[in-house]
């Protein structure tokens, strides 16, 4: 803190001497290339940072563009002026040096960017700012108090942990190097990435995001650039490690809250369409996580309209318990502007044996569940209950069309377009479809076979899951007409039952007229947002505690 002194007059008019406290200064460095598909969201969050704005001054840096980076920098530049302390912008068309790809990395640009870095080094030494904050910027500051945080840790560079994505441990930290300054796996990166330990703890390398104290001891003999000693390969990440330890100062990670996500990592390959696609992903089915999705209010953003594609209704199920799970889904479907009504799942585990028999419920004769060789759980019970409800009003509202989701959809990117785009085939080429899975999991390794003369659909075989589905009048009623509450099994066993592609004849033959016209997206176009390996799976329909399955059993 920075402390002031200052003469103030009191009420009576006599002054009075006042010590007005300042929080520290922060230069905050943005190198953007190709990022205006990521700019609204990551200027956005970096708006609603709790930290004040007159000592924030923002250095920014653009070139080699092929898309409207530099018009959305320079128009949000014009709008916050008179915001932060400072706002400045530089940037040039020209073109410094070949490069093969987008994202494709020659020994040029990593030494161009390594100058950049040292060149608002030396901004922040010539203007004594106390901190300097470099982000890349499709790094989303998702924590308002992340700046507030990262300083009050009083570390000579300080990153905060950029959150891995689902089944992925990428972040922005490592736990140990080899000989050479490459990323090592160590025993302490797992704990650290999945929080097992929290605290600020010393790291041989940070990147993407950090912070530097302009006040530490060693700054002053810090720099980007790589001197004469330096024999490694010219890598922004390694020449930086080497840097740090060469002015004797050293890098933490701080994992003690959410504070930043960021989306897959780019490779040598990929596109610019591939880097939109990768951050729409990111948009849609993680940030919802952390709350309403922002966006900077001072760039123009194509919000989409709310549609329900033209369907009688679109369907979620949602346990009244999960409301994580009902305001993340909310968050996405108003982001991807989708008009859905949130429907209270029945809740397995409060079913009792008066439920159960004024519902007609009995297990189907014989039932194990394939794989772990159990009868029905309660939860399994309240699902299928849950979508046979939704059957019970489709056929009592005569709705012709209805999405049903479940509540933990991950939505694939440009699901929009690509949904509508089946639409538009099963509409044009007037399908005679019952079911259409928009997600699920193929059972069989066998092929196959397209419909004909669509892009979009196949025939499925036996598959699980009833994660996301359409489903016509004809087909909910030929689902109850089975009166499966009588013989129940799992809904996504029951459903490719249904349509005759379930391979146990022996269930089969409980029921007649398994000739449910049902078709599936291809490619898929929602799958979970966890599979059962992935850290942070929650299964509502397969745990059980004794009390509940002693009742199971008494089916």
């Amino acid at each position: 803190m920075l402390q002031i002194a200052a003469q103030m007059p009191s009420a009576d008019g006599i002054l009075e001497r006042e010590v007005l406290t300042l929080r520290p200064s922060i230069l905050a460095v943005f190198l953007a290339r190709n990022k205006a598909h990521v700019l609204p969201y990551f200027l956005g969050y970096f708006e609603h940072q709790r930290y004040p704005k007159d000592r924030i001054s923002v250095w920014i840096y653009s070139d080699h563009n092929q898309d409207d980076t530099e018009l959305l920098l320079r128009r949000w530049k014009d709008a916050i002026r008179g915001q932060y302390r400072r706002v400045e912008l530089h940037s040039i068309v020209e073109t410094l040096y070949t490069q093969t790809g987008v994202n494709n990395w020659p020994k040029e640009r990593f030494l161009h960017l390594l100058r950049l870095r040292d060149r608002a080094l030396n901004v922040a030494r010539e203007r004594d700012i106390d901190y300097v904050l470099y982000i890349d910027v499709d790094n989303l500051l998702v924590n308002p108090n992340t700046l507030s945080e990262l300083i009050a840790q009083k570390r000579d560079i300080v990153s905060p942990m950029i959150e891995p994505l689902v089944g992925s441990v990428y972040s922005n930290f490592w736990c140990g190097v080899t000989d050479k300054g490459y990323y090592k796996r160590t025993e302490e990166y797992i704990p650290t990435l999945h929080r097992a330990r929290t605290g600020c703890f010393e790291v041989p390398m940070v990147h993407s995001t950090y912070i530097v104290d302009m006040r530490s001891p060693g700054v002053e003999n810090f720099t980007f650039i790589a001197d004469e000693d330096y024999n490694g390969v010219v890598d922004d990440l390694l020449v930086f490690a080497y840097q740090v330890k060469k002015a004797g100062m050293s890098m933490f990670v701080l994992n003690t809250q959410i504070f930043a996500r960021m989306p897959p990592p780019s490779h040598d390959y990929s596109s610019l369409d591939d880097e939109r696609k990768n951050a729409e992903e990111l948009c849609v089915n993680y940030l919802a996580i952390d709350g309403p999705v922002v966006q900077s209010e001072y760039l123009p953003y194509n919000k989409p309209t709310l549609t329900d594609f033209g369907l009688d209704k679109i369907y979620v199920i949602n346990l009244h318990r999960r409301e994580g799970r009902r305001l993340r889904l909310k968050h996405v479907l108003q982001h991807l502007g989708i008009q859905a009504e949130f429907v209270t799942a029945v809740d397995g585990r409060n079913l009792t044996d008066k439920d159960l028999k004024e519902f007609g419920i009995q297990m189907l004769d014989g039932y194990l569940d394939p794989l772990k060789k159990r009868p029905l759980t309660v939860g399994e019970i309240g699902c299928f209950l849950s979508h046979h409800r939704i059957w019970a009003e489709v056929v009592s509202s005569q709705f012709t069309s209805v999405l049903i989701l479940e509540d933990d959809p991950y939505f694939y990117p440009q699901f929009r377009e690509k949904f509508s785009r089946l639409l538009e085939d099963v509409r044009n080429k007037e399908i005679d479809w019952e079911l259409i899975y928009l997600a699920r999991k193929r059972l069989e390794n066998t092929r196959e076979l397209k419909v004909e003369n669509t892009e979009t659909l196949v025939r499925p075989g036996y598959s699980y899951w009833a994660l996301a589905y359409m489903l016509s009048q004809s087909g909910a009623k030929k689902l109850i007409n089975q009166q499966p509450l009588g013989k129940m099994m799992p809904v996504d066993e029951y459903l490719p039952l249904m349509f005759d592609r379930h391979p146990r004849k022996e269930w089969k033959a409980h029921f007649t007229n398994r000739n449910l016209k049902a078709f599936s997206a291809q490619p898929l176009l929602i799958r979970p947002t966890h599979y059962t390996s992935n850290r942070g799976y929650i299964s509502d329909v397969e745990t059980l505690d004794t009390e509940l399955k002693q009742q199971k059993d008494e089916l």
